[in-house]
């Protein structure tokens, strides 16, 4: 497995092949992945295969639907952090290649709040937060 995801080994042309079991599910189902393009695993769960649950999307939409936390998140809302310095909430969004600042919260639920509304101004495939606002 890499990064979680299964994988497929066989012969093209006389040469071993590895792929992954989602991408072979996804070019069975739907035909070849368009170049340039990965699969996004709507779910959230990298070994699922279930091709309702697979997308073609380019590189950023899939940074984009993330599943989770970071591992060292503290305050439990993605780009959400505490300011020691100010003793308040501090929001950013990571797009792009850069950190966009959203603002200094005094309340963790604002702060939260601003986050997902900054990412649904910026991204197109930001599902939880869709989900969330709805």
């Amino acid at each position: 497995m890499r990064f979680g995801h299964g994988s497929i080994n066989g012969l093209r042309n006389g040469k071993k092949t590895a792929s992954t079991a989602h991408r072979v599910s996804y070019a069975l189902h739907y035909g070849d992945i368009p170049a340039g393009l990965v699969i996004d695993h709507i779910c959230h769960n990298p070994p699922c295969v279930n091709p309702e649950h697979l997308r073609a999307v380019t590189n950023k939409q899939n940074g984009e639907n993330r599943g989770g936390l970071d591992r060292d998140n503290k305050s439990g809302f993605r780009g959400v952090t505490w300011d020691r310095d100010r003793r308040k909430w501090r929001g950013s969004v990571y797009h792009s290649g850069h950190s966009i600042y959203v603002g200094i919260f005094d309340r963790l639920e604002d702060a939260a709040a601003s986050v997902s509304a900054k990412r649904n101004e910026l991204f197109t495939h930001n599902d939880l937060d869709r989900r969330a606002a709805v």
